[in-house]
C-alpha cells in the first residue's frame, strides 16, 4: 500500500502495478499541495534543496506582460528578503555551533567565535571586514529585532530598511532596542512606506527619547572614530573618504568654501569641485596640483614602453594599471618641477605570468623579497577581500616550520592576517600551478584557492596583440 508525504503525494511511484505519472499536471489533478511539496523538498534536502530552488528561479521564463513583469520583480524582491532573513538564521546558527564546539574542547575560551565571521564572509563573497559587520547585523536582527526579522521574512520590509533599524539601535541597551522594534510595527507600520531617510529619523528620535545619554556618548565617539581612508574606484580615479568630529569638520568645510569663492586668475576655468580637490591635494602633499608628483612605477615585461617603442601598460603597485603614455608622462615630469621617479622592470613567464622567485633566510620578509611579494600580490590575497597589503604573512606559520620564501609568503590586510590564526583555519602553498597559489581551509571545513593576479591582463596565449 502506498504511503503519502505531508504534502499528500504518494511516496512510491506505482499504482496497482502501473507506473504512476508524477508530472506537475498529474500531481495537481490528484490534489497535491504544491506549495507544501516545495517546502517539504527544502526541509528534507537542506542546502541541495536551496540550490535547486535557485536553479529553478533562474530557469523560470521571463514574463513579458507589463503587469506580470512588474509583479514578478516584486515577487523576486520578496524572495530576496526571505532569503536574507534565512541567511541571518544560518549565520547565527553556525557561530553558535562553532562556539559550543570550541567551549567543549576548551579552545579559545576568551573569544570562542574568533574567525567565524571570516568564514561567513568567504561564503558571502565579502571582505572580512564587511563579513564581520554583516554577521554582527545578522545577530542583532535575529536575536533582538524579532518583528523586523519577521517583516523581512515576509517581504514587508527590505534589507536596506532592516539595516537602518539595526544601525540606529546598535548602541542601545537590548531592552530599548526591542522596544523600538515593537514601536515600529504598531498599527499599520506605515514607516516602511516612507523610505529609509524617514525611517532613520524615526529610529533616531526614539533612540534619543529612550537613551539621551547614548547620543552624548556618540558625540565623544566621533572624535575617537575620526579617520581618512582611500581606495581606487577604477583605473583612473582614487576616492578619498573620511569622518571628522564637528569641531574639525566645520573648519575644513570653511576653508574649502573660502577657496571656491576666491576670485580666480584669467584662464583658470576650474569648477568649484576641482578647486576643492586641488586645495585638499596641495594641503596634504605640499605639492602644486599642476606640478609633477612622485610615484613608484612598475613597468611589466616590455622595456621599450619607457622609450615609446611599445604601449605596454605600467602598474602602480596596489592601485592598478595606467596607459604607457601616462606612465611616460609621469616619468618625464614637469620641466619646471623636476621629478625623481623610481621605476623597475620585473619579468614574468609569458605562458603563466609567474614572476621570478626570491627567498630569504630571515624570519620576516624584508628588502627585495618584501618588495617582490608586494608587487606580485598587489592586494590582500584572501578571496573577495581586495584590501590593501598591510602585512606580509607566512602562508604556513613560522611556528609550524614555515619558511621565509616567496612560495610561503603572501600579502594580507591586517584583518585577514589575524583571522587566519583562528582555530581550525589552515593554509598551505600549492606549488606547480603557474602563478603563486595557496589553499585556505576555514573552521567550517570549506576550502578556497587564492591565486596571485597576473602581472598584467592577458598574460599568456590570450594576450591581445600589440598595436603596430
Amino acid at each position: 500500500m502506498a504511503t503519502t508525504s505531508s504534502s499528500g503525494t504518494p511516496s512510491d511511484g506505482t499504482t496497482g502495478g502501473a507506473v504512476r505519472d508524477l508530472g506537475y499536471d498529474a500531481l495537481l489533478h490528484d490534489g497535491a499541495d504544491m506549495d507544501a511539496l516545495v517546502a517539504e523538498h527544502l526541509a528534507r534536502t537542506g542546502t541541495d534543496g536551496i540550490l535547486s530552488l535557485a536553479a529553478a528561479v533562474n530557469g523560470a521564463p521571463v514574463l513579458t506582460g507589463t503587469h506580470e513583469a512588474v509583479t514578478a520583480v516584486g515577487a523576486l524582491e520578496t524572495l530576496k528578503c526571505a532569503a536574507t532573513a534565512k541567511q541571518a538564521d544560518h549565520s547565527v546558527a553556525y557561530q553558535d555551533s562553532l562556539v559550543a564546539d570550541r567551549q567543549r574542547a576548551g579552545v579559545r575560551e576568551k573569544n570562542p567565535a574568533w574567525g567565524s565571521s571570516g568564514d561567513v564572509a568567504l561564503m558571502l563573497h565579502l571582505s572580512p571586514k564587511s563579513g564581520t559587520k554583516r554577521t554582527n547585523d545578522f545577530r542583532i536582527l535575529a536575536e533582538d529585532l524579532p518583528h523586523c526579522h519577521q517583516g523581512l521574512r515576509r517581504g514587508i520590509m527590505t534589507w536596506d530598511q532592516a539595516h537602518v533599524v539595526i544601525s540606529g539601535t546598535r548602541s542601545l541597551k537590548i531592552e530599548n532596542r526591542r522596544m523600538i522594534d515593537e514601536l515600529l510595527w504598531e498599527d499599520t507600520h506605515t514607516c516602511f512606506e516612507a523610505g529609509t531617510a524617514s525611517l532613520r529619523e524615526l529610529v533616531d528620535y526614539w533612540a534619543l527619547v529612550l537613551e539621551p545619554e547614548t547620543a552624548e556618548q556618540e558625540e565623544e565617539d566621533a572624535t575617537e572614530k575620526r579617520y581618512v581612508s582611500g581606495y581606487q574606484v577604477n583605473e583612473n580615479t582614487v576616492r578619498i573618504v573620511g569622518d571628522f568630529p564637528l569641531d574639525q569638520g566645520v573648519p575644513i568645510l570653511q576653508v574649502l568654501n573660502r577657496e571656491m569663492e576666491r576670485p580666480r586668475k584669467p584662464g583658470d576655468d576650474r569648477t568649484n569641485a576641482q578647486v576643492a580637490a586641488d586645495t585638499v591635494f596641495e594641503a596634504i602633499t605640499d605639492t602644486k596640483a599642476t606640478g609633477s608628483r612622485p610615484v613608484e612605477l612598475l613597468l611589466m615585461m616590455d622595456p621599450e614602453s619607457l622609450t615609446g617603442a611599445s604601449d605596454e601598460p605600467a602598474l602602480i603597485p596596489g592601485h592598478g594599471y595606467i596607459s604607457a603614455t601616462r606612465a611616460r608622462s609621469l616619468v618625464a615630469g614637469d620641466p619646471e618641477h623636476p621629478l625623481n621617479t623610481w621605476y623597475r622592470r620585473l619579468y614574468a613567464a609569458p605562458d603563466t605570468g609567474k614572476l621570478v622567485a626570491m627567498d630569504s633566510a630571515a624570519r620576516s620578509f624584508a628588502g627585495n623579497l618584501k618588495r617582490f611579494i608586494t608587487l606580485r600580490d598587489q592586494r590582500c590575497r584572501t578571496p573577495h577581500c581586495n584590501g590593501r597589503i598591510e602585512e606580509l604573512d607566512h602562508v604556513v606559520q613560522v611556528r609550524r616550520n614555515g619558511k621565509t620564501t616567496e612560495i610561503n609568503g603572501s600579502g594580507r590586510c591586517r584583518t585577514c592576517n589575524r583571522t587566519k590564526e583562528a582555530p581550525g583555519w589552515h593554509e598551505e602553498p600549492l606549488p606547480g600551478r603557474g602563478r603563486h597559489s595557496f589553499k585556505i581551509t576555514t573552521p567550517s571545513g570549506h576550502s578556497y584557492t587564492s591565486t596571485a593576479p597576473p602581472p598584467r591582463p592577458g598574460t599568456g596565449s590570450r594576450r591581445p596583440p600589440q598595436r603596430i
